[in-house]
């Protein structure tokens, strides 16, 4: 075999025991098991973070408050939706732990591990940015990540990041800007919430 020939198939299978890069992370995966049906979540363990992110932006009584909550409204809307959690966690230290999560899930008998991760901050993103009349106005973000892991094996069910689950207290009005409505915080809150359960069990 020629030289640069050998060359071309070591290189190759290189690549092929390579470890995974950045972009194979649940954030660029796809979104959704093939098999993953929302019917199989019954009874799982939640785990919540929430992060008011921007540097003094947000009060003591934000920082206390908020987490709680997007905790509670999100586990009023589980069981509006008939999903009854074994447990239910609200990490205010260090990030979300996959495989704490699972540990602690499978302790309490739970069918699956729902982690949400929600970052709040206040900035000036630029909205309508692909019509005709993009614009940026202050605005508050809640930006949410989910990801659901099967107890029995530890698979990944459905993660969804990178936008899919913003929400801002701002609704734009693409054609007359200021034209858009500011929502409440509570509003906010509660859409985020929606728009997060929406896409985990439907409508």
């Amino acid at each position: 075999m020629p030289v640069w020939a050998l060359a071309a198939v070591l290189l190759l299978a290189a690549a092929c025991a390579s470890p995974p890069r950045e972009s194979d992370s649940p954030k660029s995966a796809p979104a959704r098991a093939r098999d993953f049906r929302s019917t199989e979540l019954r009874q799982p363990a939640v785990f919540v973070r929430v992060t008011l992110a921007t540097p003094g932006a947000f009060s003591d009584r934000d920082r206390s408050t908020l987490p709680v909550a997007y905790e509670g409204a999100l586990l009023e809307g589980l069981n509006a939706r008939a999903v009854l959690p074994r447990d239910a966690q609200l990490v205010t230290e260090g990030k979300l732990d996959a495989r704490v999560a699972l540990a602690r899930a499978r302790e309490v008998g739970a069918d699956h591990a729902v982690l949400v991760d929600v970052q709040v901050e206040r900035g000036e993103p630029i909205f309508c940015r692909e019509g005709r009349r993009p614009f940026r106005t202050a605005a508050e973000t809640w930006a949410q990540t989910l990801q659901v892991l099967r107890v029995s094996d530890g698979s990944t069910r459905l993660a969804l990041a990178g936008g899919m689950l913003d929400m801002t207290d701002l609704e734009p009005d693409c054609d007359n800007p200021r034209a858009s409505q500011r929502r409440s915080r509570e509003e906010t809150l509660t859409e985020s919430v929606n728009r997060l359960l929406t896409r985990l069990l439907g409508s």
